[in-house]
């Protein structure tokens, strides 16, 4: 496999961390009337351990505005050096890469909802790359008709040792597995 490329397969790796396993069981425990939570049912309390380190996107049709951070933990704010709230994901990939991102997360929404744990390197301008590993999954606006993915950032260095400036890329890693979540994975 040539870098760049994402391995996908069909279960979560077992080299998950115990951070994301609890993250899943977190989200597990959101009520839902099918497979997928309506937002209204989430409560922060319950996610204390991840609120530095997690993040919600929404997810849209227009290309301009597909991946949008509605929010982001202050862990991951401080390693990035930047704001994200309100910013779009795509402008933060590679040009080349920017066509296909994102349409994995939409497959978490399909017939077979699902998790999704990957693998990215932040490259910052000045060089600096860094493995970080992210734990997804679906979440609803039911009012709205807005899908809503939730995660954690997990990997970010407590001890930057570059230029904090938000100047940076997220480039896929090593892989991208789908969690199963009751209704099996996308084939």
């Amino acid at each position: 496999m040539s870098s760049g490329q994402i391995r996908q397969t069909a279960y979560a790796p077992t080299r998950r961390s115990e951070k994301s396993r609890a993250f899943e069981a977190a989200w597990r425990g959101i009520p839902a009337t099918g497979f997928i939570p309506d937002k209204t049912a989430f409560r922060a309390e319950h996610f204390a351990p991840f609120l530095n380190d997690i993040y919600l996107i929404e997810l849209h049709d227009d290309r301009e505005r597909r991946l949008l951070f509605r929010i982001a933990g202050q862990a991951i704010r401080e390693a990035l050096g930047l704001e994200l709230k309100g910013q779009n994901y795509i402008d933060f990939v590679p040009p080349e890469d920017r066509e296909r991102s994102g349409l994995s997360m939409r497959l978490m929404f399909g017939a077979r909802p699902c998790g999704r744990w990957v693998g990215k390197q932040i490259v910052h301008t000045d060089g600096f790359r860094q493995p970080i590993e992210l734990t997804q999954f679906p979440m609803m606006d039911a009012d709205g008709g807005t899908r809503l993915v939730i995660g954690i950032a997990e990997g970010f260095a407590t001890a930057l040792e570059h230029e904090a400036g938000g100047e940076f890329r997220f480039e896929s890693h090593e892989a991208e597995c789908f969690i199963d979540i009751g209704a099996g994975v996308p084939d």
